[in-house]
């Protein structure tokens, strides 16, 4: 399985004509130790361990490490042996359990019940979307924005959708399609949530698959392999009800002002403000989590209360960065003339990433020092949402509707920030709207030698092979295909040409 951040996952959702039955949303994060390093900025080969016992062993290791025959469970001076250029570090089970907390904090904008499963082998999150999906365009419309989200923070997540938790669980960690009967019967006996010494004596005597467990006497299951096989297959086939486990939320951390006398002086509301955000840093610090969104509201016995939400491109506890957006934004908004009472509350927040920049102070600091996101903050905070707009890549496959932009602040973190701006570079900065041309080629289905296009005649003297761009069956927009070239003239121009499927050719766009 590999640990390489996606946000392209696809569920396949089986949907219930009752909208009011239970759905179970289950999210799989695999090898999630090392994906939360990796979410960190930690690009090498890596490798956990652990002591157990007189032992030392490997808990977890990364795709790299897992080519060169590193496993779970091997020693760690066997894989040292193996791959003796990989990062070991010992594994922090503590960091892990923070981290998935912070991970369910985020799911709660899709669910109001989230539990998580925190196991050596499984690090999954559990969310009862039950009537929730049409918030989102349906279900798949939600698991794709909790995907995207947990991409946008550096995971790679398989997620599932079910009647019940054992089912999506199951589906999640073991298949790869519908929660229907049939599907669930077909997948091994380790999707059923039981330990690794109750699946060898299964396979003993040669059950490997949850059908075939299914299939056999219920009553006498429970005298050969125990109780907790019976109430697993309940629980999957929905026969034996299984209440969701739900993770306490955190109280938002606020900070409020009150006064009998009213101020309107803008430096003693900068003064009061500066107060607060010091309070509401310091609670931050304490659960080890930076700001990422903070909603300011001005209270006044005379007029109505100015609201001002803030948002911030990555996680930040610096007190000086935060005071001047929220100045920024105090010079844009109307503030009411007497002020009886100020409120802070930190309306986003995450795990701080801290990264060592270098060793020695004479060293130049690393590229991603935040100076992207802290341009942005003051940018919005200065224009307003709409003002500042990023490149978005959409999942299409005709070049002209793979792209467009949205609001900044709707993706503010470094990763968005930066992934926005590679669009493929293997196209166009600019796209064109298609112009027909005239082009001879090699063959029929060849490529371009020579092309004509605004009165002007251009001779190729260097062309890409093709690429074939067309949309999937299933798509209502109509069939397109167009086999894609890049070419180079003798002026040294580079154009971007295609045929379609009557063989007509067209000009997209040209590179500059």
């Amino acid at each position: 399985m590999s640990d390489r951040v996606s946000n392209t996952s696809a569920p396949s959702l089986k949907h219930e004509s009752d909208e009011y039955s239970a759905r179970m949303l289950c999210v799989w994060l695999p090898n999630f130790p090392i994906q939360r390093l990796r979410s960190n900025y930690f690009s090498e080969a890596c490798v956990l361990y652990a002591d157990s016992g007189s032992r030392t062993l490997i808990v977890a290791a990364s795709s790299e490490a897992r080519l060169q025959g590193i496993r779970s469970g091997m020693s760690l001076a066997e894989a040292q042996a193996l791959h003796d250029s990989a990062v070991f570090l010992p594994h922090d089970a503590d960091a892990d359990a923070s981290e998935l907390k912070s991970l369910a904090e985020l799911c709660y904008r899709y669910s109001p019940l989230v539990g998580l499963e925190l196991s050596d082998d499984a690090h999954c999150l559990l969310l009862d979307i039950s009537g929730c999906g049409h918030l989102f365009g349906g279900e798949s419309g939600l698991t794709r924005h909790l995907v995207v989200d947990l991409a946008e923070r550096g995971y790679f997540a398989h997620v599932a959708v079910a009647r019940t938790i054992g089912a999506a669980w199951a589906i999640a960690r073991y298949g790869h399609c519908t929660g229907s009967e049939r599907r669930l019967k077909s997948l091994p006996v380790q999707a059923l949530r039981i330990p690794d010494k109750l699946v060898l004596q299964l396979r003993e005597f040669d059950l490997q698959t949850i059908g075939q467990l299914d299939a056999l006497p219920k009553n006498s299951l429970p005298s050969r392999f125990g109780k907790l096989l019976n109430e697993r297959l309940g629980q999957i086939f929905d026969h034996r009800s299984e209440l969701l486990v739900v993770l306490p939320r955190q109280e938002p951390a606020s900070a409020e002002w009150t006064t009998d006398e009213a101020i309107c002086h803008p430096k003693a509301i900068q003064h009061v403000c500066t107060e607060l955000l010091a309070e509401l840093l310091e609670t931050l610090k304490t659960r080890s989590e930076g700001l990422l969104g903070l909603t300011l509201r001005l209270e006044s016995g005379t007029s109505d209360p100015a609201v001002l939400k803030i948002g911030l491109a990555r996680p930040t506890d610096s007190l000086k960065h935060i005071l001047h957006v929220v100045q920024l934004k105090l010079d844009t908004t109307a503030i009411p003339e007497w002020i009886h009472s100020i409120h802070l509350e930190a309306s986003d927040v995450s795990p701080l990433q801290i990264q060592q920049r270098s060793l020695f102070s004479s060293q130049e600091p690393i590229a991603n020092d935040g100076s992207v996101g802290k341009l942005a903050d003051r940018l919005i905070a200065r224009l307003g949402d709409d003002g500042v707009v990023h490149p978005k890549v959409l999942p299409e496959a005709v070049p002209e509707q793979a792209s467009s932009v949205s609001p900044l602040s709707e993706s503010m973190t470094e990763n968005a920030l930066s992934a926005g701006l590679q669009i493929a570079s293997a196209r166009p900065i600019f796209l064109r709207r298609p112009e027909a041309i005239q082009v001879t080629a090699i063959a029929k289905n060849g490529a371009p030698l020579h092309f004509c296009w605004s009165g002007r005649c251009y001779q190729v003297v260097c062309c890409t092979t093709v690429e074939r761009i067309a949309t999937a069956w299933w798509q209502e927009s109509g069939t397109i295909q167009r086999d894609y070239y890049q070419v180079e003239t003798l002026s040294g121009a580079r154009f971007w040409l295609f045929r379609d499927r009557t063989g007509e050719w067209f000009l997209h766009g040209v590179f500059e």
